[in-house]
């Protein structure tokens, strides 16, 4: 999991600038990054001794309990949020998840938006190279087509989260017109 981060000017990064100020880490990965630590650890779960957050630079790592023990959920400050797994995989959330949140009551995070699937099963929301998430030369977001879950169609892409069948009236994401 430390691949993923490079220490510049006392902040952590990902390699695509994505700039977090906050890391909501599942057990083993809040232990793990725990002996960077650079201020007092603070608060105490609901385990006896347990630390619940400390800070790294000025990044704040929070423990929470809703992740799988190696996962971690990447906060910006405009609550943009990244789950990262320990083998450095890295998904780019559809929701907003506030920096001062002081904890999780779900794990919706671990479900897909697109195809409703849990999060390690599909790859709507998989970061696998910064040219993915870029627009095309023409300024529009590149369509992935994949088959319709009701009349076996293709499938119109028009972002993540949003998407519509070219053959029936299925459709994921779109606001109906009034």
């Amino acid at each position: 999991m430390n691949n993923i981060f490079s220490s510049i000017d006392r902040h952590f990064t990902f390699q695509d600038g994505f700039l977090p100020i906050k890391i909501l880490a599942g057990e083993r990965a809040f232990e793990m990054i725990a002996p960077q630590r650079t201020s007092m650890i603070f608060g105490i779960t609901d385990a006896p001794w347990s630390a619940a957050a400390y800070q790294v630079n000025e990044l704040l790592v929070q423990l929470e309990s809703n992740l799988n023990e190696w996962d971690l959920i990447a906060i910006a400050a405009s609550g943009r949020a990244r789950l990262v797994r320990h083998n450095a995989v890295v998904y780019e959330l559809q929701c907003t998840i506030p920096p001062d949140v002081t904890g999780l009551h779900s794990n919706f995070f671990y479900r897909c938006p697109e195809c409703n699937g849990h999060i390690y099963e599909c790859t709507h929301l998989l970061i696998s190279d910064r040219d993915r998430h870029e627009p095309s030369p023409s300024g529009r977001i590149p369509s992935e087509v994949t088959t319709c879950p009701e009349c076996g169609g293709p499938i119109q892409s028009l972002g993540p989260g949003v998407s519509f069948c070219l053959d029936c009236d299925w459709e994921c994401g779109l606001a109906p017109i009034n």
